[in-house]
Protein backbone atom coordinates (compact mmCIF):
# COMPACT_ATOMS: atom_id res chain seq x y z
CA UNK A 1 0.00 0.00 0.00
CA UNK A 2 1.25 3.53 -0.84
CA UNK A 3 2.24 5.57 2.21
CA UNK A 4 -0.36 8.27 1.43
CA UNK A 5 -3.15 5.70 1.25
CA UNK A 6 -1.96 4.05 4.44
CA UNK A 7 -1.87 7.42 6.18
CA UNK A 8 -5.45 8.25 5.10
CA UNK A 9 -6.72 4.88 6.30
CA UNK A 10 -4.97 5.14 9.68
CA UNK A 11 -6.15 8.70 10.27
CA UNK A 12 -9.74 7.59 9.64
CA UNK A 13 -9.19 4.67 12.00
CA UNK A 14 -8.07 7.08 14.73
CA UNK A 15 -11.65 8.46 14.90
CA UNK A 16 -13.37 5.11 14.40
CA UNK A 17 -11.27 2.82 16.61
CA UNK A 18 -8.30 4.53 18.29
CA UNK A 19 -7.10 1.38 20.06
CA UNK A 20 -6.93 -0.50 16.75
CA UNK A 21 -5.11 2.47 15.22
CA UNK A 22 -2.52 2.22 17.98
CA UNK A 23 -2.09 -1.51 17.44
CA UNK A 24 -1.55 -1.10 13.69
CA UNK A 25 0.78 1.90 14.15
CA UNK A 26 3.03 -0.08 16.48
CA UNK A 27 3.61 -2.63 13.68
CA UNK A 28 4.83 0.00 11.22
CA UNK A 29 8.52 0.15 10.30
CA UNK A 30 10.53 1.62 7.45
CA UNK A 31 12.08 4.96 6.51
CA UNK A 32 11.77 8.29 8.32
CA UNK A 33 8.41 9.09 6.67
CA UNK A 34 6.96 5.83 7.98
CA UNK A 35 8.35 6.63 11.43
CA UNK A 36 6.68 10.06 11.36
CA UNK A 37 3.35 8.52 10.36
CA UNK A 38 3.72 6.00 13.16
CA UNK A 39 4.43 8.77 15.69
CA UNK A 40 1.48 10.89 14.52
CA UNK A 41 -0.98 7.99 14.82
CA UNK A 42 0.34 6.98 18.24
CA UNK A 43 -0.05 10.55 19.51
CA UNK A 44 -3.50 11.19 17.99
CA UNK A 45 -5.03 7.80 18.80
CA UNK A 46 -3.28 7.65 22.16
CA UNK A 47 -4.72 11.04 23.06
CA UNK A 48 -8.29 9.95 22.28
CA UNK A 49 -7.88 6.60 24.08
CA UNK A 50 -5.92 8.17 26.99
CA UNK A 51 -3.10 5.67 26.38
CA UNK A 52 -0.07 7.45 27.83
CA UNK A 53 2.37 4.71 26.82
CA UNK A 54 1.40 5.02 23.14
CA UNK A 55 1.73 8.82 23.27
CA UNK A 56 5.16 8.58 24.90
CA UNK A 57 6.37 6.26 22.13
CA UNK A 58 5.15 8.76 19.54
CA UNK A 59 6.95 11.61 21.35
CA UNK A 60 10.19 9.58 21.46
CA UNK A 61 10.02 9.10 17.67
CA UNK A 62 9.47 12.82 17.07
CA UNK A 63 12.41 13.69 19.33
CA UNK A 64 14.62 11.17 17.54
CA UNK A 65 13.80 12.67 14.13
CA UNK A 66 14.12 16.29 15.33
CA UNK A 67 17.59 15.58 16.75
CA UNK A 68 18.72 14.45 13.30
CA UNK A 69 17.05 17.14 11.17
CA UNK A 70 17.34 20.87 10.65
CA UNK A 71 15.01 23.00 12.75
CA UNK A 72 11.55 22.32 11.35
CA UNK A 73 8.31 24.01 12.41
CA UNK A 74 6.19 21.03 11.37
CA UNK A 75 8.18 18.65 13.56
CA UNK A 76 8.16 21.10 16.46
CA UNK A 77 4.38 21.38 16.10
CA UNK A 78 3.96 17.59 16.12
CA UNK A 79 6.21 17.18 19.15
CA UNK A 80 4.23 19.88 20.98
CA UNK A 81 1.01 18.02 20.21
CA UNK A 82 2.51 14.88 21.69
CA UNK A 83 3.61 16.64 24.87
CA UNK A 84 0.17 18.22 25.23
CA UNK A 85 -1.45 14.81 24.74
CA UNK A 86 0.71 13.33 27.52
CA UNK A 87 -0.53 16.06 29.88
CA UNK A 88 -4.18 15.55 28.90
CA UNK A 89 -3.90 11.78 29.34
CA UNK A 90 -2.59 12.16 32.91
CA UNK A 91 -5.07 11.56 35.70
CA UNK A 92 -6.81 14.76 36.78
CA UNK A 93 -6.54 14.45 40.55
CA UNK A 94 -7.22 18.00 41.67
CA UNK A 95 -4.38 20.51 41.77
CA UNK A 96 -1.69 17.79 41.63
CA UNK A 97 -2.32 17.46 37.86
CA UNK A 98 -0.63 20.82 37.26
CA UNK A 99 2.52 19.80 39.07
CA UNK A 100 2.64 16.36 37.47
CA UNK A 101 2.27 17.73 33.94
CA UNK A 102 4.17 21.00 34.28
CA UNK A 103 7.29 20.00 32.32
CA UNK A 104 5.25 18.67 29.40
CA UNK A 105 2.99 21.71 29.20
CA UNK A 106 5.89 24.17 29.59
CA UNK A 107 7.81 22.63 26.68
CA UNK A 108 4.68 22.27 24.54
CA UNK A 109 3.79 25.96 24.96
CA UNK A 110 7.29 26.93 23.89
CA UNK A 111 7.21 24.69 20.80
CA UNK A 112 3.76 25.85 19.72
CA UNK A 113 4.83 29.49 20.13
CA UNK A 114 7.98 28.84 18.10
CA UNK A 115 6.06 27.18 15.26
CA UNK A 116 3.34 29.83 15.27
CA UNK A 117 5.88 32.62 14.83
CA UNK A 118 8.08 30.85 12.28
CA UNK A 119 7.83 32.85 9.05
CA UNK A 120 8.96 29.76 7.12
CA UNK A 121 6.07 27.67 8.44
CA UNK A 122 2.93 27.17 6.37
CA UNK A 123 -0.14 29.28 7.15
CA UNK A 124 -1.93 26.14 8.36
CA UNK A 125 0.90 25.23 10.74
CA UNK A 126 1.02 28.77 12.13
CA UNK A 127 -2.74 28.92 12.60
CA UNK A 128 -2.92 25.47 14.18
CA UNK A 129 0.00 26.30 16.47
CA UNK A 130 -1.70 29.47 17.73
CA UNK A 131 -4.91 27.47 18.24
CA UNK A 132 -3.23 24.70 20.20
CA UNK A 133 -1.27 27.22 22.25
CA UNK A 134 -4.62 28.76 23.16
CA UNK A 135 -5.90 25.33 24.17
CA UNK A 136 -2.86 24.78 26.39
CA UNK A 137 -3.22 28.16 28.08
CA UNK A 138 -6.89 27.54 28.73
CA UNK A 139 -5.91 24.28 30.47
CA UNK A 140 -4.40 26.44 33.24
CA UNK A 141 -7.14 29.11 33.12
CA UNK A 142 -5.06 31.64 31.18
CA UNK A 143 -8.16 32.50 29.21
CA UNK A 144 -7.31 36.10 28.28
CA UNK A 145 -4.06 35.01 26.61
CA UNK A 146 -5.87 32.06 25.05
CA UNK A 147 -8.44 34.43 23.54
CA UNK A 148 -5.63 36.53 22.05
CA UNK A 149 -3.95 33.49 20.48
CA UNK A 150 -7.23 32.18 19.09
CA UNK A 151 -7.63 35.61 17.49
CA UNK A 152 -4.10 35.35 16.04
CA UNK A 153 -5.00 31.92 14.64
CA UNK A 154 -8.00 33.44 12.84
CA UNK A 155 -5.82 36.23 11.45
CA UNK A 156 -3.51 33.63 9.93
CA UNK A 157 -6.39 31.53 8.59
CA UNK A 158 -9.80 33.26 8.52
CA UNK A 159 -11.48 29.84 8.03
CA UNK A 160 -10.11 28.41 11.28
CA UNK A 161 -13.38 27.72 13.09
CA UNK A 162 -11.61 25.66 15.78
CA UNK A 163 -10.00 28.94 16.86
CA UNK A 164 -13.27 30.91 16.77
CA UNK A 165 -14.96 28.19 18.85
CA UNK A 166 -12.11 28.49 21.36
CA UNK A 167 -12.46 32.28 21.53
CA UNK A 168 -16.19 31.82 22.06
CA UNK A 169 -15.51 29.49 24.98
CA UNK A 170 -13.24 32.10 26.59
CA UNK A 171 -15.96 34.74 26.47
CA UNK A 172 -18.45 32.27 27.91
CA UNK A 173 -16.03 31.83 30.81
CA UNK A 174 -15.95 35.60 31.33
CA UNK A 175 -19.74 35.69 31.23
CA UNK A 176 -19.95 32.86 33.77
CA UNK A 177 -17.53 34.66 36.10
CA UNK A 178 -19.55 37.85 35.94
CA UNK A 179 -16.67 39.70 34.32
CA UNK A 180 -17.87 42.25 31.78
CA UNK A 181 -21.06 43.60 30.27
CA UNK A 182 -23.36 40.59 29.64
CA UNK A 183 -24.95 42.21 26.57
CA UNK A 184 -21.62 42.94 24.88
CA UNK A 185 -20.23 39.52 25.71
CA UNK A 186 -23.31 37.71 24.37
CA UNK A 187 -23.17 39.82 21.22
CA UNK A 188 -19.55 38.83 20.57
CA UNK A 189 -20.32 35.19 21.37
CA UNK A 190 -23.09 35.26 18.73
CA UNK A 191 -20.64 36.74 16.17
CA UNK A 192 -18.15 33.94 16.86
CA UNK A 193 -20.89 31.30 16.60
CA UNK A 194 -21.73 32.72 13.17
CA UNK A 195 -18.10 32.27 12.14
CA UNK A 196 -18.06 28.68 13.41
CA UNK A 197 -21.26 27.73 11.57
CA UNK A 198 -19.96 29.22 8.32
CA UNK A 199 -16.57 27.49 8.46
CA UNK A 200 -17.37 23.88 9.34
CA UNK A 201 -14.93 22.66 6.69
CA UNK A 202 -12.18 24.38 8.65
CA UNK A 203 -13.07 22.27 11.69
CA UNK A 204 -12.93 19.09 9.60
CA UNK A 205 -9.50 20.09 8.31
CA UNK A 206 -8.06 20.74 11.77
CA UNK A 207 -10.00 18.49 14.12
CA UNK A 208 -11.78 15.84 12.03
CA UNK A 209 -15.33 14.59 12.50
CA UNK A 210 -14.74 14.07 16.22
CA UNK A 211 -13.94 17.78 16.57
CA UNK A 212 -16.89 18.90 14.43
CA UNK A 213 -19.41 17.01 16.56
CA UNK A 214 -17.97 18.36 19.80
CA UNK A 215 -17.73 21.98 18.67
CA UNK A 216 -21.16 22.20 17.01
CA UNK A 217 -22.76 20.44 19.94
CA UNK A 218 -21.27 23.03 22.28
CA UNK A 219 -22.80 26.03 20.49
CA UNK A 220 -26.24 24.71 19.48
CA UNK A 221 -27.88 26.92 22.13
CA UNK A 222 -26.43 30.14 20.62
CA UNK A 223 -28.23 32.31 18.08
CA UNK A 224 -25.54 33.21 15.48
CA UNK A 225 -25.34 36.74 14.11
CA UNK A 226 -23.01 38.32 11.57
CA UNK A 227 -20.49 40.86 12.86
CA UNK A 228 -21.09 44.47 11.73
CA UNK A 229 -18.19 46.45 10.35
CA UNK A 230 -16.43 48.57 12.97
CA UNK A 231 -16.27 52.28 12.23
CA UNK A 232 -12.74 53.41 13.05
CA UNK A 233 -9.47 54.23 11.36
CA UNK A 234 -6.74 51.71 12.32
CA UNK A 235 -3.97 54.30 12.00
CA UNK A 236 -5.15 56.49 14.89
CA UNK A 237 -4.78 55.69 18.57
CA UNK A 238 -8.37 54.57 19.11
CA UNK A 239 -8.14 52.32 16.07
CA UNK A 240 -4.85 50.89 17.33
CA UNK A 241 -6.36 50.07 20.72
CA UNK A 242 -9.59 48.54 19.42
CA UNK A 243 -8.22 46.64 16.41
CA UNK A 244 -5.46 45.10 18.53
CA UNK A 245 -7.79 44.27 21.43
CA UNK A 246 -5.87 46.39 23.94
CA UNK A 247 -8.71 47.86 25.97
CA UNK A 248 -8.23 47.15 29.65
CA UNK A 249 -11.85 46.22 29.95
CA UNK A 250 -13.70 43.35 31.58
CA UNK A 251 -15.38 42.68 28.23
CA UNK A 252 -12.00 41.42 26.96
CA UNK A 253 -12.80 41.72 23.26
CA UNK A 254 -12.67 44.63 20.81
CA UNK A 255 -15.71 46.84 20.48
CA UNK A 256 -16.56 50.49 20.01
CA UNK A 257 -17.09 52.43 23.20
CA UNK A 258 -19.41 55.37 23.77
CA UNK A 259 -17.67 56.30 27.01
CA UNK A 260 -14.29 58.03 26.95
CA UNK A 261 -13.18 55.56 29.63
CA UNK A 262 -12.23 52.48 27.60
CA UNK A 263 -10.26 50.92 30.44
CA UNK A 264 -12.94 50.29 33.02
CA UNK A 265 -11.97 47.03 34.69
CA UNK A 266 -12.13 47.56 38.45
CA UNK A 267 -12.59 45.98 41.84
CA UNK A 268 -15.98 47.25 43.01
CA UNK A 269 -15.80 46.21 46.65
CA UNK A 270 -13.89 44.20 49.23
CA UNK A 271 -14.88 42.81 52.59
CA UNK A 272 -13.19 44.64 55.44
CA UNK A 273 -13.24 43.87 59.17
CA UNK A 274 -14.63 46.45 61.57
CA UNK A 275 -11.28 46.22 63.39
CA UNK A 276 -9.49 47.62 60.32
CA UNK A 277 -8.56 51.27 60.05
CA UNK A 278 -11.28 53.57 58.74
CA UNK A 279 -9.62 54.02 55.37
CA UNK A 280 -9.98 52.71 51.85
CA UNK A 281 -7.99 49.43 51.63
CA UNK A 282 -4.67 49.63 49.77
CA UNK A 283 -5.89 47.19 47.12
CA UNK A 284 -7.84 50.01 45.42
CA UNK A 285 -4.75 52.21 45.10
CA UNK A 286 -2.83 49.24 43.73
CA UNK A 287 -5.41 48.54 41.03
CA UNK A 288 -5.43 52.22 40.07
CA UNK A 289 -1.65 52.22 39.63
CA UNK A 290 -1.66 48.96 37.65
CA UNK A 291 -4.23 50.40 35.27
CA UNK A 292 -2.50 53.75 34.81
CA UNK A 293 0.88 52.07 34.20
CA UNK A 294 -0.69 49.86 31.54
CA UNK A 295 -2.41 52.78 29.82
CA UNK A 296 0.83 54.77 29.82
CA UNK A 297 2.84 51.84 28.40
CA UNK A 298 0.21 51.39 25.67
CA UNK A 299 0.30 55.08 24.71
CA UNK A 300 4.09 55.07 24.81
CA UNK A 301 4.33 52.10 22.47
CA UNK A 302 1.92 53.65 19.97
CA UNK A 303 3.57 57.09 20.00
CA UNK A 304 7.08 55.63 19.73
CA UNK A 305 6.20 53.37 16.80
CA UNK A 306 4.46 56.25 15.04
CA UNK A 307 7.58 58.40 15.78
CA UNK A 308 5.50 61.08 17.47
CA UNK A 309 8.22 62.18 19.89
CA UNK A 310 10.16 65.24 18.78
CA UNK A 311 13.87 64.63 18.37
CA UNK A 312 16.28 67.16 19.87
CA UNK A 313 19.47 65.12 19.92
CA UNK A 314 22.06 64.33 17.26
CA UNK A 315 24.01 61.06 17.37
CA UNK A 316 27.13 59.39 16.04
CA UNK A 317 26.45 56.78 13.36
CA UNK A 318 27.95 53.42 14.32
CA UNK A 319 27.93 52.21 10.69
CA UNK A 320 25.88 49.09 11.44
CA UNK A 321 22.38 50.29 10.40
CA UNK A 322 21.45 50.96 14.00
CA UNK A 323 18.58 53.30 14.91
CA UNK A 324 19.18 55.90 17.61
CA UNK A 325 16.89 58.50 19.08
CA UNK A 326 14.13 59.28 21.52
CA UNK A 327 11.53 57.17 19.69
CA UNK A 328 13.73 54.07 19.79
CA UNK A 329 14.39 54.65 23.48
CA UNK A 330 10.66 55.08 24.06
CA UNK A 331 10.03 51.66 22.49
CA UNK A 332 12.45 50.03 24.91
CA UNK A 333 10.86 51.94 27.79
CA UNK A 334 7.37 50.81 26.73
CA UNK A 335 8.43 47.15 26.75
CA UNK A 336 10.14 47.55 30.11
CA UNK A 337 7.15 49.38 31.59
CA UNK A 338 4.81 46.61 30.52
CA UNK A 339 6.95 43.99 32.26
CA UNK A 340 7.23 46.19 35.37
CA UNK A 341 3.46 45.81 35.69
CA UNK A 342 3.92 42.07 36.23
CA UNK A 343 6.20 42.67 39.22
CA UNK A 344 3.69 45.12 40.67
CA UNK A 345 0.96 42.49 40.28
CA UNK A 346 3.03 40.04 42.32
CA UNK A 347 3.47 42.67 45.07
CA UNK A 348 -0.25 43.46 45.08
CA UNK A 349 -1.21 39.78 45.11
CA UNK A 350 0.97 38.83 48.08
CA UNK A 351 -0.11 41.95 49.96
CA UNK A 352 -3.79 41.21 49.35
CA UNK A 353 -3.38 37.55 50.33
CA UNK A 354 -1.37 38.42 53.43
CA UNK A 355 1.74 36.51 52.34
CA UNK A 356 5.07 37.58 53.85
CA UNK A 357 7.64 39.33 51.67
CA UNK A 358 5.17 41.18 49.47
CA UNK A 359 7.17 44.42 49.44
CA UNK A 360 10.12 42.85 47.60
CA UNK A 361 8.18 40.38 45.45
CA UNK A 362 8.78 39.82 41.74
CA UNK A 363 6.73 37.94 39.16
CA UNK A 364 9.46 35.33 38.74
CA UNK A 365 9.74 34.32 42.40
CA UNK A 366 6.73 35.62 44.36
CA UNK A 367 4.63 32.46 44.26
CA UNK A 368 7.19 29.83 45.17
CA UNK A 369 9.20 28.52 48.07
CA UNK A 370 12.96 28.75 47.74
CA UNK A 371 14.22 25.92 45.55
CA UNK A 372 16.37 23.33 47.26
CA UNK A 373 19.88 22.70 45.99
CA UNK A 374 19.79 20.62 42.80
CA UNK A 375 16.01 21.00 42.50
CA UNK A 376 14.72 22.29 39.15
CA UNK A 377 11.03 22.51 39.90
CA UNK A 378 9.87 25.12 42.38
CA UNK A 379 6.98 24.33 44.71
CA UNK A 380 4.23 26.84 45.37
CA UNK A 381 4.19 28.72 48.65
CA UNK A 382 1.69 26.97 50.98
CA UNK A 383 -0.55 30.07 51.18
CA UNK A 384 -0.66 30.37 47.38
CA UNK A 385 -1.35 26.66 46.95
CA UNK A 386 -4.17 26.80 49.53
CA UNK A 387 -5.86 29.72 47.77
CA UNK A 388 -5.73 27.87 44.45
CA UNK A 389 -7.07 24.68 46.00
CA UNK A 390 -9.88 26.71 47.55
CA UNK A 391 -11.09 27.40 44.03
CA UNK A 392 -9.15 30.37 42.68
CA UNK A 393 -7.95 29.48 39.14
CA UNK A 394 -7.04 33.12 38.36
CA UNK A 395 -4.19 32.83 40.88
CA UNK A 396 -3.08 29.62 39.17
CA UNK A 397 -2.93 31.57 35.88
CA UNK A 398 -0.55 34.12 37.43
CA UNK A 399 1.78 31.41 38.75
CA UNK A 400 1.93 29.76 35.34
CA UNK A 401 2.84 33.06 33.67
CA UNK A 402 5.70 33.18 36.14
CA UNK A 403 6.93 29.73 35.09
CA UNK A 404 6.94 30.74 31.41
CA UNK A 405 8.88 33.91 32.23
CA UNK A 406 11.45 32.42 34.58
CA UNK A 407 12.33 29.18 32.77
CA UNK A 408 14.73 29.30 29.83
CA UNK A 409 12.42 26.79 28.18
CA UNK A 410 9.35 29.02 28.70
CA UNK A 411 7.87 30.78 25.70
CA UNK A 412 7.92 34.12 27.56
CA UNK A 413 11.61 33.90 28.48
CA UNK A 414 12.67 36.29 25.68
CA UNK A 415 10.55 39.07 27.15
CA UNK A 416 12.40 38.92 30.44
CA UNK A 417 15.72 38.81 28.60
CA UNK A 418 15.02 41.92 26.51
CA UNK A 419 13.73 43.74 29.60
CA UNK A 420 16.97 42.97 31.45
CA UNK A 421 18.92 44.27 28.45
CA UNK A 422 17.13 47.62 28.32
CA UNK A 423 17.23 48.01 32.12
CA UNK A 424 20.84 47.12 32.89
CA UNK A 425 22.69 47.24 29.58
CA UNK A 426 22.39 48.95 26.19
CA UNK A 427 19.67 47.95 23.73
CA UNK A 428 20.38 48.85 20.09
CA UNK A 429 17.70 48.43 17.41
CA UNK A 430 18.47 47.84 13.72
CA UNK A 431 16.13 48.39 10.78
CA UNK A 432 18.47 46.38 8.51
CA UNK A 433 21.82 44.60 8.58
CA UNK A 434 21.45 42.50 11.72
CA UNK A 435 24.73 40.64 11.12
CA UNK A 436 26.36 42.64 13.90
CA UNK A 437 29.29 41.09 15.78
CA UNK A 438 28.77 40.96 19.52
CA UNK A 439 30.92 43.45 21.36
CA UNK A 440 33.70 42.19 23.55
CA UNK A 441 32.11 43.61 26.71
CA UNK A 442 28.70 42.00 26.17
CA UNK A 443 27.15 45.25 27.40
CA UNK A 444 25.49 46.15 24.08
CA UNK A 445 22.70 43.91 22.80
CA UNK A 446 21.29 44.15 19.27
CA UNK A 447 17.70 43.54 18.15
CA UNK A 448 15.85 43.75 14.86
CA UNK A 449 13.60 46.82 15.00
CA UNK A 450 10.35 45.23 13.80
CA UNK A 451 10.91 42.10 15.87
CA UNK A 452 11.44 44.23 18.97
CA UNK A 453 8.25 46.18 18.24
CA UNK A 454 6.27 42.95 17.96
CA UNK A 455 7.85 41.58 21.13
CA UNK A 456 6.95 44.81 22.96
CA UNK A 457 3.40 44.61 21.63
CA UNK A 458 3.02 41.02 22.85
CA UNK A 459 4.48 42.02 26.23
CA UNK A 460 1.78 44.68 26.50
CA UNK A 461 -0.84 42.01 25.74
CA UNK A 462 0.66 39.83 28.47
CA UNK A 463 0.51 42.68 30.99
CA UNK A 464 -3.13 43.25 30.08
CA UNK A 465 -3.94 39.59 30.65
CA UNK A 466 -2.16 39.59 34.01
CA UNK A 467 -4.09 42.64 35.22
CA UNK A 468 -7.37 40.90 34.32
CA UNK A 469 -6.27 37.72 36.14
CA UNK A 470 -5.36 39.77 39.21
CA UNK A 471 -8.75 41.50 39.32
CA UNK A 472 -10.47 38.16 38.70
CA UNK A 473 -8.46 36.59 41.53
CA UNK A 474 -9.68 39.27 43.94
CA UNK A 475 -13.30 38.95 42.78
CA UNK A 476 -13.26 35.16 43.21
CA UNK A 477 -11.73 35.37 46.67
CA UNK A 478 -14.10 38.12 47.83
CA UNK A 479 -17.10 36.09 46.69
CA UNK A 480 -15.85 33.06 48.59
CA UNK A 481 -15.06 35.05 51.76
CA UNK A 482 -18.51 36.64 51.70
CA UNK A 483 -20.06 33.17 51.57
CA UNK A 484 -17.99 31.96 54.52
CA UNK A 485 -18.82 34.88 56.85
CA UNK A 486 -21.24 34.40 59.71
CA UNK A 487 -23.35 37.22 61.08
CA UNK A 488 -23.73 40.62 59.47
CA UNK A 489 -21.49 41.38 56.50
CA UNK A 490 -21.30 44.79 54.83
CA UNK A 491 -19.28 45.22 51.64
CA UNK A 492 -17.16 48.36 51.36
CA UNK A 493 -17.85 50.25 48.13
CA UNK A 494 -15.43 52.87 46.83
CA UNK A 495 -16.68 55.86 44.79
CA UNK A 496 -15.42 56.86 41.35
CA UNK A 497 -12.22 58.92 41.41
CA UNK A 498 -13.52 60.87 38.39
CA UNK A 499 -16.73 61.75 40.27
CA UNK A 500 -14.89 62.83 43.43
CA UNK A 501 -12.44 64.96 41.47
CA UNK A 502 -15.13 66.44 39.23
CA UNK A 503 -13.55 65.13 36.02
CA UNK A 504 -16.92 64.02 34.66
CA UNK A 505 -18.56 67.45 34.92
Amino acid sequence: MELAEQADRLHRLVDENPNEAIREALSLSGNVNVDLLKAAILVDAGGIAKESEAILKGVEIFRYVIDRCEDNSELNYNLANGLHAIALAATHDGYSWYGNTEKYRLEARSLFYKSANDSKASIDTQSQSFTNLGNLLWASYRWVEAYDFYSKAMEKNPQNAVASSGALKMLRHALGQGIGDPHLLREEIEHLAYHVNNNIEGIYAYAGEYGVNGILGGIKDIRPSERPKLDFQPDDYKGFVISNNLTLSPNIHSHTRESKYWDDINISSVTSSIEDEAAVPEIFAMVNILKSYFIMARQLLFDAYQKRFNETGNYNDTLDYACYGVNESALALAQRSALDILDKISVASLSYLGVCGSKNASMKTAWFTKAKKGQNRRDLDPAIKLEIKNGNPALLALTEISRDLSSEQGFLWAKQSSRNSSTHRFTVLHDMGMSVPKGASGCVEHFDFESFVQESFQTLKLARAAVVYFVEMVLIREKRIAGEKNGISMPLFVPSHEYIRGHDE
